[in-house]
């Protein structure tokens, strides 16, 4: 019983080394992120090419213009001001590999006269009032939350991979059910009082034209949003401030 008692001890001391550093990771992968993500700047403005092949998928996806509408809702003293517009997205990776990248907010509302009533043009159809915003925006390798900061002012937004409700996440890829590529979503203000709901689809069934452009034949799809279901109707149309 001594000896297999001392055999034991020798072979845990053997052991330790091992178990000591198996908590230090000297793989480069993890220096060249943690070097990245620990300067917010870095992550929206120094391509990160070192992602994993999903998350490598995911940039690729999202890359791209979106169609579709969108909610706005801001809270002031805790009372939801609602307003809907019709909405381009369109996201631009640094790389081909890159995680991040910018991208640019088009958004288009009903014009009103200065009665209150809305604009039409000669042929019936309605008049749009329009404004483009750029932001910068970055999928953290982490957590595959997805990350925007508008430029010019500066509101920073979140997108949950794993939200799961009404009120949080999001889904992007291919659908079965739509049968076709969406991205649906909710952007959680961060720094700002105000959630975006919106229901995009995949412009012209393409990807942007850039050296990323590919067509999504393998139908990958993320996020685990359960959709956003749009409630617009009887909502004013009126530009956001972001």
């Amino acid at each position: 019983m001594k000896k297999i008692y001392i055999y034991l001890t020798l072979f845990m001391l053997a052991l330790s080394p091992a178990m000591l550093t198996s908590c230090d990771n000297d793989d480069p992968w993890y220096d060249d992120y943690y070097g990245w993500y620990e300067d917010e700047d870095d992550r929206y403005n120094k391509p990160y090419d070192q992602g994993s092949d999903q998350l490598v998928d995911m940039a690729q996806t999202l890359n791209g213009m979106w169609r579709g509408e969108a909610k706005n809702v801001v809270y002031e003293d805790n009372v939801a001001y609602e307003t809907k517009i019709f909405v381009d997205f369109t996201f631009t990776q640094y790389s081909r590999n890159s995680n991040n990248g910018v991208g640019y907010e088009t958004d288009y509302a009903q014009a009103y006269d200065k009665n209150g009533n809305p604009l039409y043009n000669p042929d019936g159809s309605p008049v749009y009032d329009n404004q483009t915003m750029q932001f910068k925006w970055y999928i953290d390798p982490r957590t595959y939350n997805i990350y925007m900061e508008y430029v010019e002012s500066g509101a920073k937004y979140l997108l949950d991979f794993n939200g799961n409700t009404d009120d949080s996440g999001f889904m992007l890829g291919w659908s079965d059910k739509y049968n076709k590529e969406i991205f649906d979503g909710v952007m959680e203000g961060i720094n700002v009082d105000e959630r975006v709901y919106f229901s995009c689809d995949r412009a012209n069934n393409t990807r942007a034209t850039s050296d990323t452009a590919t067509t999504n034949t393998r139908k990958l799809s993320f996020g685990k949003g359960k959709g956003v279901k749009l409630a617009t109707e009887g909502l004013k149309a009126e530009l956001p401030k972001r």
